[in-house]
Order: C-alpha cells, then structure tokens, then sequence
C-alpha cells in the first residue's frame, strides 16, 4: 500500500490522509489576488502581428496575452511564433520568453500582459531515453496526470520559469494562465485508459476512501456499462460510477496542484486562471463524464484560482444565436473568482487563413460579412458587461481582426467598457438554473439524450425573453435564492437526504415554480427507483406531457423532455410571475443597469422594463429611445445588436 501511495502523487496523498491542500512556502495571511475586468486581446499562436498589436492599442485596448508555449497544436502546427523554453530534461531556455515580451512592449508601450504557461509534455518527453511509458499529456492528460516523475519535471519547469519572469518582467505581467491537455483546456481525451500510475492512483483512491481495493482499472465494456436504458444503476454499475469521478477528479487534483506549485513562487501577486469547469459545453455525447471537467466545484472553491476561463459556446454562436457560457457563472461569481470570455468567434478575415493547405476549422460557420461580424461581436461584449466578467479577442491563427470596421467597432466597444464596467451592475434575473454534476456520473455518457440537458437547453433559455442565473446545484447551501421565482432543474437524477433538505429550505418553499426535467431524482440513496420521482415531485415518473402540481407553498412542473423550448420556458416563467422583458424568441440578456437584444432579422421590438427608467439609451449608436417609460419600441436593422443602458431617475 504504501507503494502505492508513493505513486499516486502528492496531491493525492494529501487527499488520502484528510488533509487540506497545503501550499508549501506560502504564507497563510496572503490572501488571493481578485482578478480585474479585463478587456483584452489574445495573440495568435504560431505567427507574430506587430501590427495588430499597435490597432488595438489604437484601439484602447492594453491588456495583452501572450503564449510562449512549448507543444504543438491539434493541427500539428507551433503554438507560439518563438521556440520552446523547455528544450530537455532540467533544460530551459527562457530567451524567446524575453523576446516574446520585449516584441510586445515594442508594439505597444503601454501593455500589460496576461501569460501563459504551458504545462504539456514538449514534444521530446514522451520519447525521452531516460525512461519509459511516458505519454503525451496533451492527448492523454488522464494516463499522465497521477505521474509522480511528470509532475515533479513539470512543477520544476513551471518554478523555474515564474522565478524567470517574475524577477525580470513584473511590472508588465498582470496575471498568469495555465494550459495543459487536449487545447490547452484541461480536457483529457484518453477515455478512460489506464497506465502505471493511474492504476496505482486508482486503487489509492478508492482504498482512501473505504471502498474496496480495485486491483485494475475497470475494462471499457464494464465502465461504460448502462443497466437501465440511459441511467446506470447505483449497484450494478458502482465500480464505472466510482472510476469516472476519480477519473475526473484526477484532472482537478492535477490543477490544484500546480496552481500551488506557482504560488510557492508568484505567492498572489497577481491572479492565476485556467479553462476549467466545461459542465454545459461537456454534456454531449462522447465527452461526459470523460474530459475530467465534472471536479468544477472543487476547484472552484479553491483559493489557489482566481479567474477561470472559457471560449464562448460553439453551439448557437453564429448570427441570431443566443451563444452562451460553458459552465455554471453564476458559482465562480459566488467564490469571488473571475471569468474570462474568449471571444474566437471566426470573422470575415479569418477564412484567407490556411494551415497546411486547408481552412481553419469552424470558418464554414463564421460570420459572413462585417455588418454580421460587428453584430455578433457586440453581442458577445453585451454579455460580458451585463454578466460582469472579462473578455479577451481572440486571434487563434492570425489576421482575424485585419477589417478596419472591426477594429473601430472593437475601439467603441473600449470605450464603453471603459465608462461602465466599473459600476455597480446586479443581476436582474428571476429565474435560476441549477445544474448538477453529479447526475452526469449515472448518466451514459454516449446516448444522444444526453445533449438535449445542458448542451442544447441554454438556446432556449437564451431567447425566453427574461434574464437567468446559473449555478451549480453543490452551491444551493450557500445561495440566497429568496429573489427567485422559478427554478429549473434540468438534470438533478440524484437524490439524497442532504439534497432533500437543501430543496426544502431553499427551493422548494416560498411561492416559487420549480421545473424538474425527465426523472428528477430516479437515483435515491444509493438505488435506482423510478418510484421516487413522486415522491419528490408529486408527479409519478413517465408523465407523458409536462404537468403541474401544487405543492404546499410552491408549485412543481415536470417536463417530461429535455430542452424546453423558448416558448414553454417564457409561459412557466410568465406563470410564476417573472417580469418577461421581450415576446420574441430571440436572445435577450438583462441586468438592473443594461437590456441587450441580438436579431438575425431586425424590424421594430417591443422592451417591457420591470421599472420606469429617467431615459434609455442604446451605447452603441448613442439614440436615446425612451424617457420616463417602462415600455418602448425600436427599429432594429438586420443583423444587429442593441444595447441598452437604463438610467436612474
């Protein structure tokens, strides 16, 4: 056993013994750095555009990231326009690093540099002599991450280059990303398959835990094994159920502890942030639970994070999209992290480029024209201001900003953020989605249901005419949810005396409509029993069209089909008294300080406010539309995106 234990790691270890993460050579009285609203722009992997640079500064725009990075790309091309700094075993070589930055400044003086680090293997240590099975975390993060050897060598990589850039360029660096896996985003793509040191890891964990010893990882036919059509069974299918949250929490364990690992020598000068958390972009078929992205909660709660970031989703994001965020905002805004939207959506000028004689991927669904571009981007910064998070404009491979009607749209977008992203801004939503990671475990993670949850519902929430918050349903003991008045759980399969208290005395209470979805608690105490969907609900399991109950105090709807439309989501949030904004089933975004609409079709739109503002003012074209009404009509012309500020009497 100790052997083992050896082996797992010492994230790990420290699990198993019941210890709290230790940050070594970290004083406790060094609180996290809060990370800023950043509006910034994201250079493109594997060229360097001076150029560019200099238009966004033009632009306002100061705020810079920079990937000096190690490995090459899903498309086999470099990452970074310089040559690796991790050239061999011990062996770094911090130059490029330097010439990177000193590239930057030269383009614009004034910037401020967000910096990656890329914690993949470089494309030497999977083939390295000195030792062997060494895989390439890149594609197969999982079968590495519990890899004592890979994180020692990594963590000294990672040390060696903070004290680098931290004795030389800490006045320009105001905050540090760390990559790794599949795109950089902690994805782990190794589906489950075992190594040395995930197996030792494996049986660690569970031992740690008081389950029984596993011996080996379960084979691909018992670990994707479903007993009851789409749900696993508790029982029958505990040991799959068991592997795929260690499997999961393996990728979080491998985050936190290199997070530590960077603040033995940053020590919270400035915030640290990570691609982590993809729950609602995740549940498709294929890639729940197996990416590793379900430990959010965990990690979210750690103060070793302050920012977490995520590319816009790439459903819905084209013209007349809702777009919309890959995990729950609503839990990092509650642990006072940050967030960063990646805004890569492809313009015009995106499509003249080509790597290794094809297009870039996802060109076909990128925005046709400029007039399409400037709409859809606008809306992407309306979302980041009503929401209250960062952005950054992202460059994937080059010349995706060369339009000078972009840039300028870029340039007033500055400018607004710059006159109101500091104010006050709450949220105006009356409507609460709590999502749940721990359904997904007992779910089969290949049935084409499973898109319909998470993945496709956020089109229809999107365009129901009325703001929503989302969080993940672990936060429900913390949440002051009395503003509330319709809940919708689109996927809480998992039921237990602890949730059950925690729908009592926050949810199901006050007057509020709570909207359960297929078979809201079908996994109860450790069984599967279709029986208890009643009994949770009040409404018996296999209700073949949506039903309501009054219960005592609240009222209960099941959707018996995943992803409610538009329309039905605007009635039961009508019912339940929310102040519905907007008729049309287009997308709609709301605070108490701002109301954004996005329209493929334009043509004259109807805003009903929940409270008579002094004046409304559209940003973007400066009109004032309304004064001293609730109610106002606008002409929008197509495509288009409007936003709105309310001012205060």
């Amino acid at each position: 056993m100790a052997g083992m234990l050896r082996l797992a790691g010492a994230g790990l270890l420290a699990w198993l013994m019941g210890l709290a993460w230790i940050v070594p050579g970290v004083a406790a009285a060094e609180a996290p750095a809060k990370a800023p609203r950043w509006f910034a722009y994201r250079c493109p992997y594997g060229v360097f555009e001076a150029e560019t640079i200099k238009r966004f500064a033009e632009a306002g725009v100061h705020v810079i990231h920079i990937s000096p990075l190690n490995t090459p790309s899903s498309l086999g091309l470099p990452y970074s326009p310089y040559p690796p700094s991790w050239i061999g075993p011990g062996r770094y070589d911090f130059a490029p690093v330097d010439r990177y930055l000193a590239d930057v400044l030269a383009a614009n003086p004034r910037a401020r540099i967000l910096c990656a680090i890329d914690l993949n293997t470089p494309v030497w240590w999977p083939r390295s002599l000195w030792s062997v099975r060494r895989i390439d975390s890149f594609c197969e993060l999982g079968r590495v991450a519990a890899s004592d050897e890979w994180r020692q060598e990594t963590r000294d990589y990672l040390q060696a280059f903070l004290k680098h850039t931290e004795s030389r360029h800490a006045e320009s660096i105001v905050g540090y990303t760390l990559f790794c896996g599949m795109t950089l985003e902690w994805q782990d793509q190794s589906f489950g398959q075992e190594s040395p040191s995930k197996r030792a890891a494996w049986r660690a964990w569970s031992t740690g835990r008081g389950l029984p010893d596993p011996v080996d990882i379960p084979a691909a036919s018992v670990r994707e094994h479903v007993s009851h059509g789409f749900f696993r069974d508790p029982v029958r299918d505990r040991l799959a159920i068991e592997y795929w949250r260690f499997s999961n929490w393996l990728i979080g364990d491998t985050i936190l502890y290199f997070a530590g690992a960077a603040h033995e020598v940053v020590r919270h000068r400035v915030p640290l942030g990570v691609f982590y958390g993809y729950l609602w972009e995740h549940a498709i078929p294929g890639r729940m639970p197996y990416e590793g992205h379900l430990d959010f909660d965990r990690v979210y709660r750690s103060g070793l994070l302050d920012f977490i970031m995520a590319p816009g989703t790439y459903h819905d994001r084209g013209i007349g999209g809702a777009s919309g965020y890959m995990m729950c905002l609503g839990s990092l805004a509650l642990r006072g992290k940050g967030f960063v939207q990646e805004i890569d959506h492809r313009t015009p000028s995106a499509r003249s480029v080509t790597l290794l004689g094809k297009p870039i991927p996802g060109h076909e669904s990128g925005f046709a024209d400029d007039d399409a571009a400037i709409a859809g981007l606008r809306r992407e910064f309306a979302m980041a201001l009503i929401h209250r998070t960062s952005l950054w404009w992202c460059n994937l491979f080059g010349h995706w900003y060369d339009s000078p009607r972009i840039l300028a749209a870029i340039g007033q977008m500055q400018a607004i953020w710059d006159q109101h992203a500091s104010h006050d801004n709450p949220s105006a939503a009356e409507v609460v989605v709590l999502a749940d990671a721990e359904s997904m475990y007992y779910v089969d993670g290949r049935s084409p249901l499973v898109g319909q949850f998470l993945f496709q519902q956020r089109a229809g929430l999107g365009r129901m005419g009325a703001p929503y918050d989302v969080y993940s349903f672990a936060d429900v003991p913390e949440l002051d949810l009395s503003r509330y008045k319709l809940v919708l759980l689109p996927n809480l399969f998992v039921i237990d005396d602890a949730r059950r208290q925690w729908l009592r005395q926050k949810v199901c209470t006050a007057g509020k409509t709570v909207v359960w979805v297929y078979a809201p608690g079908i996994i109860a105490d450790g069984k599967y029993d279709p029986a208890q969907v009643k009994a949770l609900t009040g409404i018996p399991w296999g209700t073949k069209t949506l039903s309501t109950r009054t219960m005592d105090g609240w009222t209960s709807v099941v959707a018996p089909e995943p992803n409610l439309s538009a329309g039905t989501l605007r009635e039961l949030a009508r019912k339940a008294g929310v102040h519905i904004y907007s008729e049309t089933d287009e997308p709609l975004y709301a605070s108490a300080r701002f109301v954004a609409l996005h329209t493929a079709s334009g043509g004259k739109r109807t805003v009903t406010l929940p409270k008579t503002p002094k004046r409304v003012r559209e940003l973007f074209s400066g009109r004032v539309v309304a004064e001293n009404a609730s109610r106002f009509e606008d002409e929008l012309p197509a495509p288009a995106t409007v936003l709105y500020m309310l001012e205060s009497p």
